[in-house]
């Protein structure tokens, strides 16, 4: 009979929740989120004492919490004290596991369980999995970082060939020997709750407690932001009374259903049995990893799984892997990239006695969501990009001062496959100034870092298609917290669709091409019409020149195409003196025919945002203009970008007339909240005219410099 009891004991509903925030996010969306969700959950929580729930937050919020809303964190206290709250532990500042070195994994679980160990009197057994991106090896890094268990999704255990019935208790995995406990989180509840009728949901809990085995368990593990900071889940959830509803509801069944921890659980409860789990995440994580074609197939697979279609197929369905985001987006393999090559360079610094304070930075910049993008904005966010990349060169500018004995007058060279995407890289630093060129793709540089200030400029989001492109040029939709936000899409502003280009290679700086004397300034501008040949994607052969004062990287790359054979030296040269550096450029003809046409040196760089009244340009007009502005001002020999929030000037000068293309570079993002248009940065073409007989050649040379300026 439905709602008996179970013949060898009682029924458990586990509830755990995951609250995160990401590193850099603003204080306004920080307060929101803490006063419409965590707050109001958590008192909710209180009034119902025989509930039990398992809670984690990420470091970084908690931190947050302790610090600006002591009253949640008090009330927190008083749960977890009472026995009603079992806080888990997982990395510091939610770090995507699989794409850290080991050391960095166990380091950020020991940081984490340490914070929780002070602050709520005993340390964490268990951790939350950010994004349940799990690897098969990961038992002997868990375990060793003294984890007992962690929540999963039941895809895991489905793609593993465990049925679905059988997903109602805990199991054990292991790897050489390591083990550790995981629960299956039901993805059927992460769509009820709370989204459902309370009673359907409840009755869904019956049914998948109907098992005649020991503890019977249905188990929630999802996102508390859920529960009122989701589109309509405020209103839904408390002020319509869903969570109170539901917890009455659970109250109502406590002859036979009872909530738990996952550590009473796990003390209570016998094994499941064991379990080999394959690489996996969430499915959604599945869609969104592949690239647009298949993902929007592979969406239209989910939504008939939903449907209830093809349910026999599901376990099967594997979709991308999460290392698929390192190929669908190069900005994130190549700032993969960096943070293993800075995370050496604090190990390093480490093993000299130094650098303490380096290792935090790090683990900051190991925040998950600038390396990824699925339903939330993650890598299309630039306030988070610049909070990683600010991170990141915070460690390596601590580092660099421990490796470098303190000393302020040094150059250094890496060079080879930097980002392991097969090319070859260099990266350039002084004190004051990084760049990382690549030579495979005609010398463009990707980083323009100010180390000592911990500023980066480069980090300019490409243009690309998704998957939800087509959705937004053909529908908008509505969103009221009824229903979940995978499923439908809400067009924040109806002007997102002007920001959905693609553009033909990787946004970059130091980028060449040369257009045809008959184009048009206005059709370059607005890219109606292609260069007649780019350097990018071309091979540039380079060599290094370095001493205590500068070091320089001189290349050669081909401009041919469209019957144009030019060849194009190109040097860049840093001075370790001085927040700049120096571009000199030699274009020669080497066909047999004159060339006459337009020589673009490509610039593109982020000043976070383009209509903020602290961000202009200066030197263009007699005005300044917005960074937002699009336009061509001819005949200048400098100009400059003011940023006074980050209390900067960024000047370029050239020894000849030029002609400046400037506009900015925007993107149509998916968040939580909509479809929106996102300031990605600005694009700066320099035009020099060009008339070249065969064999003669032409110099430019353009210095950039950054200068101090007050707020």
């Amino acid at each position: 009979m439905e709602g008996a009891p179970s013949p060898r004991g009682r029924r458990a509903l586990l509830l755990c929740l995951h609250n995160h925030q990401p590193v850099g996010n603003f204080e306004s969306v920080l307060g929101e989120a803490c006063d419409r969700s965590y707050l109001p959950f958590l008192e909710t929580l209180a009034r119902f004492p025989a509930i039990r729930v398992t809670l984690h937050y990420s470091g970084f919020l908690l931190r947050w919490i302790a610090e600006n809303r002591p009253g949640v964190f008090d009330l927190l206290r008083n749960l977890v004290a009472r026995g009603q709250v079992e806080i888990l532990g997982g990395g510091m500042y939610e770090p995507v596991m699989s794409l850290l070195p080991e050391r960095d994994r166990k380091g950020q679980i020991r940081d984490l369980a340490d914070t929780v160990g002070r602050t709520f009197g005993k340390k964490p057994r268990g951790m939350w999995l950010a994004e349940r991106v799990w690897e098969p090896e990961f038992p002997s890094s868990l375990s060793a970082a003294g984890v007992e268990y962690l929540p999963l999704d039941d895809i895991h255990f489905l793609r593993a060939g465990i049925s679905g019935e059988e997903l109602d208790g805990v199991y054990l995995t292991e790897a050489n020997g390591a083990t550790v406990r995981l629960f299956p989180g039901s993805e059927r509840l992460r769509y009820l709750i709370p989204f459902g009728d309370v009673e359907e949901t409840l009755r869904t809990v019956e049914r998948m407690t109907s098992r005649d085995v020991p503890y019977p368990a249905a188990i929630l593990a999802d996102d508390g932001e859920k529960f009122g900071v989701w589109p309509g889940t405020h209103n839904t959830v408390y002020t319509e009374g869903w969570l109170r509803r539901f917890f009455e509801g659970i109250a109502a069944r406590g002859e036979w259903l009872t909530t738990m921890t996952f550590g009473e659980y796990a003390d209570a409860a016998p094994l499941r049995g064991k379990a080999y789990l394959p690489s996996c995440s969430y499915i959604e994580m599945g869609e969104w990893a592949l690239p647009p074609a298949q993902a929007a197939r592979f969406g239209a697979l989910l939504h008939d799984f939903r449907s209830g279609r093809h349910q026999e197929m599901k376990p099967f369905a594997q979709g991308g892997h999460f290392r698929g985001f390192l190929r669908k987006y190069e900005e994130a393999n190549q700032l993969h990239k960096r943070m293993l090559w800075v995370s050496g360079r604090v190990q390093e610094a480490a093993e000299l006695g130094g650098g303490a304070e380096a290792r935090d930075f790090l683990y900051r910049a190991q925040c998950n969501d600038v390396y990824w993008h699925g339903i939330f904005g993650g890598i299309y966010l630039n306030h988070l990009r610049e909070a990683t990349y600010a991170n990141l060169l915070r460690a390596e500018e601590a580092s660099d001062r421990v490796l470098h004995g303190g000393k302020d007058g040094w150059t250094e060279c890496a060079s080879g496959d930097l980002d392991a995407d097969g090319g070859e890289e260099a990266l350039l630093k002084t004190p004051n100034v990084t760049l990382l060129v690549h030579g495979h793709d005609g010398g463009a540089i990707t980083e323009i870092s100010l180390p000592r200030r911990g500023v980066a400029l480069g980090h300019v989001l490409t243009r690309r298609e998704e998957a939800y492109h087509r959705k937004i040029r053909d529908t908008g939709g509505a969103f009221d917290g009824r229903t979940s936000i995978h499923d439908l899409l809400v067009l924040k502003d109806p002007s997102v669709a002007e920001a959905l280009g693609v553009d033909p290679w990787q946004r970059a700086s130091f980028r060449e091409a040369f257009y045809r004397e008959e184009d048009s300034v206005e059709a370059i501008l607005l890219e109606r019409i292609p260069p007649r040949c780019a350097t990018a994607g071309k091979e540039a052969k380079g060599k290094i020149t370095r001493s205590s004062e500068r070091i320089a990287l001189s290349m050669e790359v081909s401009l041919r195409g469209d019957g144009a054979d030019l060849a194009l030296g190109k040097t860049v040269t840093l001075e370790v003196s001085g927040e700049r550096f120096d571009v000199r450029y030699r274009l020669r003809n080497g066909g047999n025919r004159p060339a006459w046409g337009k020589f673009a040196s490509e610039w593109n760089l982020n000043f976070l945002t383009g209509s903020g009244p602290d961000r202009y340009y200066e030197g263009i007009g007699e005005r300044e203009e917005e960074l937002s502005s699009r336009g061509a001002t001819a005949a200048l020999r400098w100009f400059r970008i003011a940023d006074r929030f980050r209390r900067i000037c960024v000047e370029a000068r050239t020894d000849r007339d030029f002609t400046l293309l400037r506009y900015p570079v925007e993107t149509a993002s998916l968040s939580e909240t909509g479809v929106e248009r996102i300031h990605q940065g600005v694009c700066l073409r320099l035009l020099f005219p060009v008339r070249l007989q065969p064999g003669e050649s032409e110099d430019y040379s353009l210095s950039w410099s950054v200068i101090s300026v007050a707020v």
